[in-house]
């Protein structure tokens, strides 16, 4: 690939498109304390699968990495730095950039979330260019924000947006961690950056069933869509095509609901099936599929009977009322102290309830039960603690 001259607000970007190039920027970002991460991806939007597309990485010190793994064999440099827990990684929303890199085998060390620490210091909104505006009073182009990541070549532009996205992170960290430790809340961001750590990639165990009205499905028309399914998934790996756009989630339901229906005229008279798809060989392909569906499930005996509804409405009892009433109070309360959006990351309705129907507050941050507990005791509300933890998430 040709050499990139490129330059944005004083940072010079330095494509890197081969494995050598690759390893003498991992030796020149090894020197750093700090490195700006960004990633962009693919997740079923264009192509099949969650897929990296680029790495950005600036080094706060006039450089900034673009990074295009199209073009390189082995990221394990790059892996191998993004795992030195000396360095920290400054990333703004982390947590998809953290699950793809899991993926890939990578688990990344030394994070500092800024949109965490936005909505430590109660951003009602903390993208980037919200936070670039209010802190700096930039305003950045989002416009390659829904870039097609997978086209080569890379035009300027997304080169530019690309860079954007980690070439002012060093500035926010220290402008955001600087408000932070000012208000006292410098343990909630390392409590917070240290959970975002432990999050890790796992494939559904059961991904037919969280397709909009499978749960309407009989047992045997589930198994049906189960291989459905899966035949899906094979086909659009084969297309490299996202699977919902060689059959639609909703038509793939309506087979399964239908499975004795006429396939070519299902092909045919259904709104966004792939055109592939109603090839002669694939049309026969998804007819065997559906049969080899039908004699598993005969041979298996699976029944035609309804799930119950895995739904059970919330136990409402006057003591489950009273458990919402104080926690809600105490909720109120840390609103008061902390900010409407700031108080997300202690409580939510979800661990509301949860504290409502067991009687036990089921927290997994630390410095949530302990602010939980603290206003909870200042209103005279006793709020018995469980040692089974729960995440409660945002």
């Amino acid at each position: 690939m040709e050499k990139l001259s490129l330059e944005e607000d004083g940072v010079a970007i330095v494509l890197v498109a081969s494995d050598a190039d690759l390893r003498q920027a991992v030796q020149q970002l090894e020197q750093c304390d700090e490195l700006a991460l960004d990633l962009e991806f693919d997740q079923n939007r264009y192509t099949y699968g969650f897929n990296l597309c680029l790495i950005q990485i600036a080094d706060g010190r006039g450089k900034c990495f673009i990074i295009d793994p199209f073009y390189i064999d082995d990221l394990k440099p790059f892996f191998l730095l993004m795992e030195n827990p000396a360095i920290t990684k400054i990333i703004h929303h982390s947590n998809n950039d953290i699950l793809l890199l899991d993926k890939m085998g990578c688990s990344i060390k030394g994070i500092v979330d800024t949109d965490v620490a936005a909505k430590i210091l109660n951003y009602e909104r903390s993208s980037l260019a919200t936070v670039l505006k209010e802190e700096f009073g930039k305003e950045i182009d989002k416009s390659q924000q829904s870039s097609n990541w997978n086209k080569r070549p890379l035009t300027e532009d997304q080169l530019r947006y690309a860079a954007i996205d980690v070439i002012y992170l060093h500035k926010v960290k220290s402008r955001l961690l600087q408000e932070i430790e000012k208000v006292g809340r410098m343990h909630w961001l390392e409590e917070e950056d240290y959970l975002l750590e432990q999050i890790k990639y796992t494939e559904s165990e059961n991904p037919h069933l969280r397709l909009k009205h499978s749960y309407r499905l009989n047992y045997y028309q589930q198994y049906l869509l189960k291989w459905l399914y899966t035949f899906r998934e094979n086909l659009a790996q084969q297309f490299n095509k996202p699977a919902h756009f060689v059959i639609p989630n909703e038509a793939l339901v309506e087979l399964a609901n239908n499975p004795n229906t006429d396939i070519h005229e299902w092909l045919n008279h259904t709104r966004g099936v792939h055109g592939n798809l109603k090839k002669p060989k694939n049309e026969r392909m998804l007819e065997d599929a559906l049969q080899e569906a039908k004699e598993a499930a005969k041979a298996n005996h699976i029944s035609h009977d309804y799930p119950e509804h895995r739904f059970q409405r919330p136990l409402r009892t006057p003591e489950t009322e009273r458990r919402k009433e104080l926690l809600t109070a105490v909720q109120q309360e840390i609103m008061a102290r902390y900010g409407e959006y700031a108080s997300k990351l202690i409580i939510n309705q979800s661990l509301i309830m949860d504290y409502s129907q067991n009687g036990k507050l089921r927290c997994t941050k630390k410095y949530g039960s302990d602010i939980v507990l603290e206003v909870a005791k200042d209103l005279g509300i006793n709020i018995h603690v469980s040692t089974a933890p729960q995440q409660t998430g945002e």
